[in-house]
């Protein structure tokens, strides 16, 4: 609804915390349906320390990453929408891929699936700094010219996909061979293109 008028306006001033829900989301069954662009809380500063001590190092900086590519792919589908995906550079698909994973490897969720219905903060951690070693990696990639076909079809892409299903009690293992894989995987494109 529209929440410009003064009552939403001096109410959100007081709580300082917004949750949008997004009719859109909810019409694409991606839930919970809370828009990532137009929710905010204003107590992440207040949070900061707390959330480096018990989500995990670097907590901070990579959801204002992973915010800034959510904002970097909403700005992008205009130009698909219009154009077509065939007129982005390899920098801005592997964004949109990354911005993919994202909204559904992450922040998507079954509530009506054992595992997927909770998941602790290290493992919200966890998954988090992979799909963003997938974004980094990929983009330092590119810039050894690797194609972004090859990059987009790496077989890791399905392990991260399926993350948020691994048992808490198999987090650390499972996590640790999954950045492995991706690593190993980036460098075969990175050694495939110098012996070419």
């Amino acid at each position: 609804g529209d929440i410009s008028e003064p009552v939403s306006q001096a109410t959100l001033r007081i709580v300082k915390v917004f949750w949008g829900l997004s009719a859109s989301l909810a019409y694409r069954r991606h839930f919970p349906a809370i828009d990532w662009l137009q929710s905010y809380s204003l107590y992440t500063d207040r949070l900061a320390e707390w959330n480096e001590k018990n989500a995990g190092a670097n907590w901070n900086a990579m959801v204002a990453k992973a915010m800034a590519i959510l904002q970097e792919e909403s700005e992008l589908e205009e130009i698909v929408r219009l154009v077509g995906v065939d007129a982005l550079s390899p920098k801005d698909r592997l964004t949109m891929e990354a911005a993919r994973s994202l909204r559904e490897d992450y922040l998507h969720q079954n509530a009506f699936h054992e595992i997927d219905t909770y998941a602790s903060l290290k493992k919200q951690h966890g998954m988090l700094k992979i799909i963003l070693e997938y974004y980094d990696q990929g983009q330092a990639a590119l810039l050894g010219d690797v194609e972004f076909s090859k990059l987009d079809a790496l077989p890791v892409r399905e392990t991260i996909g399926r993350l948020k299903y691994i048992p808490e009690e198999d987090v650390d293992a499972r996590f640790a061979e999954c950045s492995a894989q991706l690593q190993s995987e980036i460098r075969d494109l990175q050694g495939g293109l110098n012996d070419a």
